[in-house]
């Protein structure tokens, strides 16, 4: 049998669904994280190609039996980028397979969330992005900077106007708060000398802090709640640009990621919000991102004969 592989690559973990050439998934695997910003390149190409082997393994079959594998990575939205994930990847597999693709996390996720059709997905996890496609396949995006300078209304910026905040109350540069009281019981946190060092800790995940504002929020903590509204409104205006430029009418939109598809207090804020809006109508996803990245190798597969 005939393969198509396609892959999520996130930074936290990665997804991959094996499937016919129908498109029709036949094994779900999951693996290490891929996002190749945060674990480097060589690390994220070793991972991706661990789980396809995982894959292999258990359906007794070998790279000869892959007709086409798409992975979608974070931060892979640049081509060089891509080019080099690529590369690190064809390097280390032995069979000298060549048909892996690598497109960004936001495109797969957006042609599975809504089967291909037009519309947007506001992604919104460890960062944020909203990409979408309008009636002529043209892809658009807002957002998606990165943490370092964007990345509005994701955990990680979440997190970072938490510790600020935290920071502050404990220096005296802003009034101690409730919120402060709260950080200080569940992360053991007597000083500035306790929070520097639990923040600059190799292993510390910023982004994890954002779920300790949600749930402040939602406990009626005013100054987490006042973080998630300006967070919140930053996703917003994400929506109205990429809404803009897209000019579809309505705009089908998915909600996609960690913070925004559960329901918590930060949704809820962001739903409230979303529905004031005119002309967006908020959608389920179809299928997740590794089933989105299928839905791209089966194009492909479509329009290169010389794949099979």
């Amino acid at each position: 049998m005939n393969y198509i592989v396609g892959i999520d690559g996130g930074g936290t973990k990665t997804s991959c669904i094996f499937a016919d050439e129908s498109g029709k998934s036949l094994l779900q695997t999951t693996g290490n994280a891929s996002g190749f910003l945060t674990t480097g390149t060589d690390k994220a190409a070793s991972n991706i190609i661990s789980i396809v082997k995982s894959g292999l393994t258990k359906l007794n079959a070998s790279f000869e039996d892959i007709l086409i594998i798409l992975a979608g990575v974070a931060g892979a939205g640049r081509k060089f980028h891509a080019d080099n994930l690529r590369e690190s990847i064809l390097g280390k597999i032995p069979e000298g397979f060549m048909n892996f693709f690598i497109e960004s996390d936001a495109r797969i996720a957006l042609e599975g969330a809504l089967a291909g059709e037009a519309g947007a997905v506001l992604i919104a996890g460890t960062g944020s992005i909203v990409f979408g496609k309008d009636n002529s396949g043209e892809f658009h995006r807002a957002g998606g900077f990165g943490r370092l300078i964007g990345d509005e209304g994701g955990g990680y910026s979440i997190g970072i106007r938490t510790l600020n905040l935290i920071s502050r109350m404990i220096d005296g540069r802003e009034a101690e708060g409730e919120i402060l009281k709260k950080f200080s019981t569940i992360f053991h946190i007597n000083n500035e000398d306790d929070l520097i060092s639990l923040v600059h800790n190799s292993g510390f995940d910023v982004s994890s802090i954002a779920m300790f504002t949600i749930k402040s929020a939602g406990e009626g903590l005013a100054e987490a709640v006042s973080i998630l509204e300006r967070e919140s409104d930053e996703l917003i205006n994400h929506i109205l640009v990429i809404k803009n430029k897209l000019r579809l009418s309505p705009l089908k939109l998915v909600l996609i990621g960690s913070l925004i598809e559960n329901d918590n207090f930060y949704s809820q804020l962001l739903l409230k919000k979303i529905k004031r809006i005119k002309d967006v109508k908020l959608c389920e996803k179809k299928f997740p991102p590794e089933m989105g990245a299928v839905i791209m190798a089966k194009q492909i597969l479509s329009t290169n004969k010389s794949f099979r």
